[in-house]
């Protein structure tokens, strides 16, 4: 006799697990349906052409009107020119200011170091001191800052020669300036007593408004300026 508290439900037969086969053709045709029927509207036929293979939008648009470009690239190479060009001019700027600081540096050291070894006569009757500091002036500040400049000359000409404008414009820098050397110091007798005047002249002189930084950073400017002229004539 059984049991009816034991008796076990019987499993479901996998037929009635199963999708309706009905249900499950209509899932697959749905998947199946054509991509433009996801687009609503007239433009349906146009976006499904535009898909590619990998389902993304070419850069071609709709209406498959080409866009124009706003490039002309007729004017690539002179913008090329002109961007060198003014790279070379803003680092040298940069350049021949640090180059200038440096050697102020080194010549207001040159300086301390001259008035440490002012004996008591030269105290009491001082020398002019752009006299006393004049050959240190040409050691320490006028030979490498030429030599500095130089340097960049041939960087600059070196764009020339590239854009075939070599020869057709002077680009070189004029070192007269140099040639007075510290001739601002001339009325500051050289004594310990003076040392900070001397010091305030020998730093208006190398980086003030007027002073030798500024003079070749404007000569740097113009020399920029002519290059970029020869190459539109």
């Amino acid at each position: 006799m059984n049991d009816p508290q034991t008796r076990t439900e019987p499993s479901k037969s996998p037929e009635k697990s199963r999708v309706p086969e009905g249900r499950w053709a209509i899932t697959v045709a749905f998947l199946r349906r054509d991509v433009k029927s996801f687009f609503p509207g007239d433009d349906s036929d146009g976006v499904s052409k535009e898909l590619n293979e990998a389902g993304c939008e070419p850069a071609v648009p709709a209406s498959g009107i080409p866009v124009e470009s706003l490039v002309d690239f007729n004017k690539l190479p002179d913008l090329a020119f002109r961007r060198e060009v003014l790279d070379w001019r803003d680092n040298f700027h940069a350049a021949v200011t640090i180059t200038v600081a440096r050697l102020q540096d080194a010549f207001i050291q040159q300086m301390h170091a001259e008035l440490g070894n002012t004996n008591l006569f030269r105290k009491m009757l001082a020398r002019p001191s752009d006299e006393i500091l004049q050959d240190s002036f040409v050691r320490i500040v006028r030979l490498p800052l030429i030599t500095a400049l130089r340097k960049e000359e041939a960087k600059l000409n070196a764009i020339a020669e590239k854009w075939a404008l070599f020869g057709k414009v002077e680009l070189v820098f004029d070192s007269r300036k140099l040639n007075a050397e510290c001739a601002s110091l001339h009325d500051v007798g050289f004594k310990p007593s003076n040392q900070t005047l001397i010091l305030s002249r020998i730093q208006v002189l190398m980086l003030g408004p007027a002073g030798v930084a500024e003079h070749f950073r404007d000569q740097g400017l113009h020399l920029s300026r002519k290059l970029l002229e020869a190459k539109e004539t």
